[in-house]
C-alpha cells in the first residue's frame, strides 16, 4: 500500500512498512524510528508532535502553535526521512508506520541556520514589546501586567524586583518613558505601566518578596558610599548574593534624592522608608553622618577589610541659572532648598505679585 504525503513543495511517497495496531482505546497506532529510538505514534499526528511526545524536544520550531494549523513557514523544523531526498518540515509531516528519522545533522544546521538568516533580514516587528524596550531596566512590563489583572500582586512586586529593588518607590517617581511608548494608546490611552507596579508593590510592603532566594555568605566585604538608589540598589543584589554589605551615608538619614530631593507630596517617607527596610532585612549595616573625604577616605575602608568599595555619592550640585545675582545672600538652589525643607530648616521666601508691582516676605 502507497500512501501519499504532500508537503507545501513537495510531494513524496512513503512505503508503509509496519502494519498499523490499535491501542486499549481503539486508536490506530504504530512505531517509528527517530534518532535511532523506536517510539509509539498514532494515526494523523505530526512528526513534530511525535517527537516531543516522546521527549525528543530538539527539533526547532517558530510558527508550531497548538491553537493554529501547522504551516511551515519558519522552515526551522526541518528533518531527513529515510528515503526521502531532501528535508521536510516537522510539523507538517504526518508520521507513518516505520518511518527512520533523523533530526540533527551538519546539512540541517546549515540549512536551519540560513532559514532563520533570511527571516531575520527582513524583520521589522517587535521582538519585545515597546514599553519594555524603553524601559531603562527593561523590566517584564507584559508579565507583571498579567499578574497584576490575575490578583498576585506580590508575585507581580517579585518579577519586578528580579530587575528593580524599589517598585513602589519608582511607582511614584518615575518619569515614565515605557507609557510614552504603549502600543495601546493607539486604541485609546495608554496603560498605567508606572503605577501598576507601584500599586503591586504597595500591598506586600510590610511582607516583601525577594527576587531570588538569598546565597549563604561568601565572606566578601563591600562597602558602599553613597544611600541614595544607586548605592540601596548595589547593596540589595549584592547582599542577596551572600556578601557583606555596609553603607556610609553623609546625612542623618538614607534614602539620598530620594528622601532630599523628592517632596512628601510625590513619596511619602514612611512608605519609603518600608521599602528601604527591605535592604536592612537582608543584613546590610548602615553609617550615618559620616562623609567621604572629611570623616573617612578610600583607603580607609580598604584598611577597614572592605575587598570593594562602591561609590555611588550623587550629584548634590544644582546646575546654575546664569542670571546676575544668583551668588547673593539668602539665595539658594533648588537641591538646597529642597534639603532644608526635609529637615524642616526655616525658609526665607521673596515672592512677587503676577505684575511685579509687589513683594512680599514669608517663612
Amino acid at each position: 500500500m502507497a500512501i501519499s504525503i504532500r508537503d507545501n513543495l513537495n510531494p513524496i511517497v512513503q512505503e508503509s512498512q509496519a502494519m498499523m495496531v490499535r491501542n486499549e482505546f481503539g486508536q490506530p497506532s504504530f512505531t517509528l524510528t527517530i534518532d535511532g529510538k523506536t517510539v509509539q505514534a498514532y494515526e494523523n499526528e505530526s512528526l513534530l508532535s511525535v517527537a516531543v511526545d516522546n521527549g525528543i524536544t530538539d527539533i526547532p520550531n517558530m510558527c508550531d502553535d497548538e491553537k493554529l494549523e501547522p504551516t511551515a513557514t519558519c522552515r526551522m523544523c526541518l528533518v531527513h526521512i529515510e528515503g526521502v531526498k531532501q528535508p521536510l518540515p516537522a510539523c507538517t509531516t504526518p508520521a507513518l508506520p516505520g518511518m527512520v528519522v533523523t533530526t540533527n545533522s551538519d546539512e540541517l544546521f546549515h540549512i536551519r541556520r540560513t532559514n532563520l538568516e533570511m527571516l531575520l533580514s527582513d524583520h521589522n516587528a517587535y521582538c519585545q514589546p515597546p514599553c519594555q524596550i524603553d524601559c531603562p531596566t527593561h523590566i517584564d512590563i507584559p508579565g507583571y501586567l498579567e499578574l497584576i489583572a490575575k490578583g498576585s500582586m506580590k508575585e507581580a512586586a517579585r518579577l519586578v524586583k528580579e530587575v528593580l529593588p524599589f517598585p513602589y518607590i519608582l511607582g511614584l517617581t518615575c518619569p515614565a518613558p515605557c507609557q510614552k511608548a504603549c502600543r495601546r494608546a493607539l486604541v485609546e490611552e495608554e496603560i498605567a505601566i508606572c503605577r501598576m507596579h507601584g500599586h503591586a508593590a504597595e500591598t506586600c510592603l510590610l511582607d516583601p518578596p525577594h527576587p531570588f532566594p538569598k546565597d549563604p555568605p561568601t565572606g566578601k566585604r563591600i562597602a558602599i558610599v553613597g544611600s541614595g538608589p544607586a548605592g540601596l540598589t548595589c547593596a540589595y543584589y549584592l547582599a542577596l548574593k551572600g556578601h557583606y554589605c555596609k553603607v556610609f551615608e553623609m546625612n542623618p538619614q538614607p534614602g539620598g534624592m530620594l528622601r532630599y530631593g523628592i517632596p512628601e507630596y510625590r513619596l511619602p517617607k514612611d512608605l519609603m522608608d518600608r521599602e528601604l527596610q527591605h535592604v536592612w532585612d537582608l543584613g546590610v549595616d548602615l553609617q550615618l553622618n559620616v562623609k567621604m573625604g572629611e570623616d573617612f577616605t578610600v583607603d580607609d575602608l580598604f584598611a577597614q577589610g572592605f575587598d570593594v568599595v562602591y561609590i555611588g555619592i550623587g550629584a548634590w550640585t544644582s546646575n546654575p541659572l546664569c542670571v546676575p545675582g544668583e551668588d547673593a545672600e539668602c539665595v539658594v538652589n533648588a537641591i538646597q532648598f529642597l534639603e532644608e525643607k526635609v529637615e524642616c530648616k526655616p525658609l526665607l521666601v521673596c515672592m512677587s505679585s503676577r505684575r511685579g508691582s509687589s513683594l512680599r516676605m514669608e517663612r
